[in-house]
């Protein structure tokens, strides 16, 4: 009757008590070629030889599945020695084992190029979570045996016989397993506690981070384009650049007015003063330069003055006030 057996094989991202582990960039690597690995025990004097020489009269089994769950790799063995089971089934052997791999190099203590060769039953595993429990067995019942490990045996101690061991006592009493079930229970209630805390550490972080989302999102919606932003700016430096223009092109045209206003008051004799003309525009001087440029004066000998006398000709009038002729 082949019974199965599966737990954690070994956790990801932890050395072990060797000193070396097995980072989480390995997982595919060790599901692959657990999936294809033996199950193994070793004489109890050499818990890893039969590992190291691949003794094939030391395996009692296969690994038939091996996934991920979090950070640790299971595995599921199936035993198929009659001996190995029926140790297994009336608990001479303590439920750890230990992983034999090989590797292309270990680099600050984590392995790289994992490949597993085999589940090995040993009492003192590499890893304190690598321990198995019996599963199901070829009748379709499933064991509920579920033993524990109370201390920890120093690392290359063989798997024993607990018959052999002076100080195990045969079976527990009802107390004991009483108590050891409630020592369980307790644990178990704790990392309940402590997951329930990470899980409201991580509903919190999860709250705030969506807050940052829709205020990242609220902003992005009401914000302009770059590319708008970018054709805004361009638009009015053409429009400043334009008026600049114009106002140059107004002032270079008002002082070329102003010259030509100038020149036709000078020619009937007039001062011209600018500030008296500040309020004008280029096109209203320019009027008036025009208007007085088709001013003649009359034909006659030397310069007009006032009053006339025969033979003398004049426009305009004479401004008694100012004192000057004045052409209005």
């Amino acid at each position: 009757m082949a019974i199965t057996i599966e737990g954690t094989a070994f956790p990801l991202g932890e050395i072990n008590k060797n000193g070396w582990g097995i980072p989480f960039s390995e997982a595919d690597n060790a599901i692959s070629s657990l999936k294809g690995s033996v199950l193994r025990i070793c004489p109890r004097d050499a818990p890893h030889e039969c590992d190291f020489s691949e003794d094939p009269n030391a395996e009692i089994g296969r690994v038939v599945d091996a996934w991920r769950e979090g950070s640790e790799i299971k595995a599921r063995a199936s035993v198929t020695d009659s001996v190995a089971e029926r140790k297994i089934q009336d608990g001479t052997w303590e439920n750890t084992w230990s992983v034999y791999s090989l590797a292309d190099s270990i680099d600050d203590n984590w392995a790289s190029g994992v490949q597993a060769r085999s589940l090995t039953l040993v009492q003192n595993p590499a890893w304190e979570q690598a321990t198995w429990n019996v599963a199901a067995s070829d009748d379709g019942k499933v064991a509920v045996r579920n033993i524990h490990q109370f201390k920890i045996i120093a690392s290359g101690d063989p798997v024993t016989d607990n018959k052999d061991d002076s100080n195990s006592g045969g079976d527990s009493s009802p107390d004991e397993k009483l108590a050891e079930l409630e020592k369980d229970n307790a644990a178990k209630d704790k990392d309940i506690e402590n997951l329930k805390a990470a899980k409201a550490e991580l509903e919190t972080k999860v709250t705030d981070l969506e807050k940052v989302v829709a205020s990242h999102e609220k902003d992005k919606a009401t914000s302009v384009p770059l590319e708008q932003v970018q054709e805004l700016v361009a638009s009015k430096a053409d429009e400043i650049a334009t008026a600049k223009i114009v106002a140059y092109k107004e002032e270079q045209r008002r002082d070329h007015a102003m010259d030509s206003l100038t020149a036709a008051r000078k020619n009937l004799n007039l001062e011209t003063k600018d500030e008296d003309y500040q309020h004008l525009s280029a096109a209203d001087i320019e009027k008036l330069a025009e208007d007085l440029g088709s001013i003649k004066l009359g034909a006659t000998a030397g310069n007009v003055k006032y009053p006339s006398s025969t033979g003398m000709g004049t426009v305009g009038r004479w401004d008694s006030t100012k004192n000057e002729w004045v052409v209005d």
